[in-house]
């Protein structure tokens, strides 16, 4: 007769599970409280509190580059000298008003403050910090994708990819038995939730998603000095692993709805002829011919298509990184029908007459996305004798 194994109650909780969510959490908490406080993180985030509260009380100074706070590109390459206030200032205004961006700010430094700089210590930490900062201060000011950067949102999302490479862990010896988990307890997936919600909650979403991905550039850039992550790539890459088609299909939907355009406006008069004579060989013509709408999240963002495919969009976006560095695979199949929904909200808008490149796109990735490669988990084949 087989053996009943009874599993104790800490067994049976899942990471995504709503107890381990809070537990996890609750982990953080009472191992924190035993580590001294991180210096570089704590000012950090004291000094983002303190400005996004400034913020909601003086109205009149919501704007950064009328108040002299943030750096612009005159700022950057000292055309009016070196303004200290500026270069001092512009890290702790948030990218945005309200106390929701600051609390969630202020949490990722302090996390990344208990769980990184613990590890690495608050020099080697503020030394990245402060690289990644003027790195992408650097980047996005030279070719103008801001002229008026502030905030440290891309140096949390640059840490982030540090923190996910570097995968600091707390475990639960020594705590109550109510706080037990079956699991390690891994705070990088804490940053990435709340960079995912930075980015979901911008009301400026193609200036946040800027920010942000300059600082995961950056990130990026301060992990690849190691060794090891250039071999895991290649071997990701030459296996053709789930992971590296899926972000391959994720920046294609970034760069259909962000750059491609949506609907063709007008059918072109005399295309035939256009083919005969080597008219439609040059580009000038396409242009002149072929009017077309702007991209579909710039669509969304000025009403021309439903609010609720402007929210779908930026759904998808936000929450793209901590998947495709998960090991689930079931979010691909979510993505095709998100896909399939927006192209339903695109042709009931009033400016829908014929599928244009990011219409296709679009059609395709419905397709790719539920029929990716290895969206289910490898079995080992049997060897036959």
């Amino acid at each position: 007769m087989p053996q009943v194994v009874h599993r104790t109650e800490e067994e049976d909780i899942s990471p995504l599970s709503a107890s381990g969510v809070w537990r996890s959490i609750a982990v953080q908490l009472e191992v924190y409280k035993k580590r001294p406080a991180p210096t570089c993180a704590f000012l950090l985030a004291l000094g983002t509190w303190i400005a996004a509260v400034y913020r909601m009380i003086r109205p009149e100074s919501a704007d950064p580059n009328a108040a002299g706070i943030c750096i612009d590109p005159a700022a950057l390459y000292l055309g009016h000298g070196i303004e200290w206030r500026r270069f001092l200032l512009h890290a702790f205004w948030p990218l945005e008003p309200g106390y929701l961006r600051g609390f969630f700010s202020s949490a990722a430094l302090v996390i990344l403050g208990y769980a990184l700089e613990y590890e690495l210590g608050t020099a080697h930490f503020a030394g990245l910090l402060l690289g990644i900062q003027f790195g992408t201060a650097f980047v996005l000011l030279h070719f103008r994708f801001s002229l008026c950067h502030h905030s440290l949102e891309a140096a949390i999302a640059g840490m982030t990819v540090v923190m996910h490479r570097a995968n600091p862990k707390l475990h639960c010896d020594g705590l109550d038995k109510s706080l037990k988990l079956p699991f390690e307890v891994e705070p990088r997936w804490h940053m990435w939730a709340l960079l995912s919600f930075l980015l979901l909650q911008a009301y400026n979403f193609p200036q946040a998603f800027m920010t942000l991905s300059a600082g995961l550039a950056g990130g990026a850039f301060c992990a690849l000095r190691e060794p090891e992550a250039w071999g895991d790539i290649v071997r990701s890459i030459s296996s053709r692993s789930f992971t590296s088609g899926a972000a391959a299909h994720v920046a294609l939907f970034v760069f259909s709805v962000m750059f491609m355009p949506l609907t063709v406006t007008e059918m072109p008069f005399e295309p035939l002829a256009a083919i005969a004579d080597g008219r439609a060989l040059r580009p000038t013509w396409w242009q002149q011919a072929v009017p077309s709408s702007p991209p579909l999240l710039h669509m969304a963002m000025s009403g021309r298509v439903a609010g609720e495919a402007l929210y779908i969009c930026k759904l998808l976006i936000s929450f793209a990184p901590p998947l495709l560095l998960s090991s689930f695979r079931i979010w691909a199949k979510f993505y095709a029908v998100a896909c399939f929904i927006i192209i339903m909200y695109a042709m009931n808008c009033e400016s829908w007459r014929y599928p244009h490149f990011g219409f296709v796109t679009l059609a395709y990735l419905v397709f790719a996305f539920w029929k990716l490669p290895n969206a289910a988990a490898a079995v080992p084949k049997q060897r036959t004798s």
